[in-house]
């Protein structure tokens, strides 16, 4: 019997088989149908042969980004790299010792009971692009109290302010100098793992200061009195401010390379302190 042979390629067929939750990319399955058809060369009849092969083509590996959502997996066929996010430790509560390294007469400051308080409620900071470091900016305020070993009053003469002291016959239980401020920072911030440190300049506006004692006089009776308010104090003034801490405490210190009173109307009194401040 002859048999004549024609050979048809009908077309390839390609599809992805997807098991479970779609994922992609996925390995591509190719499938080939072949037909073959035959006359019988005596009685003429036509017979039709089917074949199909299918052949497995890996595709590229592509790398993916997966987002979870509603306990369901997204995949995407792209990836990112999530920015990281630096926060800053200006705001806190703290609470340091203070004190100046001028000898002045009739004014050594009592350094264990001299307190200066922090408070720090508002930052604004801004991260240099995708770096470690990022400036700090904010407001906070701080109390400091400077309570004085001698005594001697910090009050205003001729519109000078001096340490003088007490009348005859009066010994100054309590002798000390308030001053409250606003403090608005500028300072760079680096941070690594749970480490931090930071450094710069913190502007200081006065908005109170009083000079005040404590005494009894010849019955026992206690005498509250308030010797200066003003006192020729900054009203705007700048220290320089370090600060190395980890995670959420810090060790903090100003240096004041300004004296606190303005030149020529009070005594030269740069000061500095040394904290710890717990970041809110």
């Amino acid at each position: 019997m002859k048999r004549i042979s024609i050979l048809f390629i009908t077309g390839f067929c390609a599809m992805s088989v997807f098991a479970g939750n779609p994922v992609f990319p996925q390995d591509t399955i190719v499938k080939t149908i072949r037909t073959v058809i035959e006359i019988d060369s005596i009685t003429g009849e036509t017979i039709t042969k089917t074949t199909t092969t299918t052949e497995v083509k890996e595709s590229l590996t592509l790398e993916k980004s997966k987002i979870e959502y509603g306990g369901s997996s997204y995949n995407f066929l792209f990836s990112w790299k999530k920015k990281k996010r630096l926060h800053p430790h200006w705001t806190g509560f703290g609470i340091g010792f203070l004190n100046y390294n001028n000898d002045i007469p009739n004014g050594d400051i009592k350094m264990s009971k001299s307190l200066n308080y922090t408070l720090n409620l508002f930052d604004f900071n801004k991260q240099i692009s995708n770096t470690n470091w990022l400036f700090v900016s904010g407001i906070g305020s701080e109390w400091s109290n400077y309570h004085f070993d001698n005594n001697a009053a910090l009050t205003k003469k001729d519109g000078i302010t001096i340490f003088e002291p007490a009348p005859e016959g009066i010994n100054y239980k309590t002798n000390k100098l308030t001053v409250h401020y606003l403090t608005v920072p500028l300072l760079l911030e680096y941070q690594v793992s749970n480490f931090h440190i930071s450094g710069g300049a913190v502007g200081f506006v006065k908005f109170y200061s009083r000079s005040h004692v404590k005494y009894y006089d010849e019955v026992g009776g206690k005498i509250k009195e308030t010797k200066g308010r003003d006192l020729n104090i900054r009203p705007i003034d700048m220290k320089f401010r370090l600060q190395v801490g980890i995670d959420d405490i810090s060790v903090y210190g100003y240096y004041s390379p300004f004296s606190m009173f303005d030149k020529g109307k009070g005594p030269d009194l740069k000061t500095y302190t040394v904290g710890l401040i717990l970041a809110l």
